[in-house]
């Protein structure tokens, strides 16, 4: 009778501590851009990272892929997004000027971008409202 008991106790013990640990984990949350388009894509984000503008570019991304371009929680309202097919005929693009680069990038900073060795390139505006996580899809 004590064994069975104990086991009881146990498990019950082992399942709170599974619970509480569950708990302190931290919350997934991302921002993912997902190729819903028939283009072969090149996508590029922008955000504000508490003190200045940044944009990070080229995730490339085939039809019916997705990426991940932000992986922590989102902490804006709004956030940037470019896209342009591998062959330049169709753009996913807005009003929001953000520095590029030919090659990978990061880029702190969003004026003076020919100064400074880039080019501009506008984003279009994405709002997430109070989301944690996002996925924006590029659709034709």
């Amino acid at each position: 009778m004590k064994a069975t008991v104990m086991a009881r106790y146990l498990g019950a013990s082992v399942t709170m501590l599974g619970i509480l640990f569950g708990l302190m984990q931290p919350a997934n949350a991302w921002y993912d851009i997902c190729n819903k388009s028939s283009y072969s894509v090149y996508v590029a984000f922008g955000y504000h990272d508490g003190s200045n503008w940044v944009s990070e570019g080229w995730w490339d991304l085939v039809p019916g892929e997705c990426a991940t371009v932000h992986e922590s929680a989102l902490a804006n309202q709004k956030y940037y997004v470019y896209g342009e097919s591998y062959d330049e005929d169709y753009y996913w693009d807005g009003d929001y000027p953000f520095c590029g680069h030919d090659d990978a990038f990061t880029i702190v900073g969003d004026t003076n971008c020919k100064s400074r060795g880039y080019y501009e390139l506008g984003f279009f505006e994405v709002d997430v409202g109070e989301s944690r996580d996002w996925t924006t899809d590029l659709i034709e």
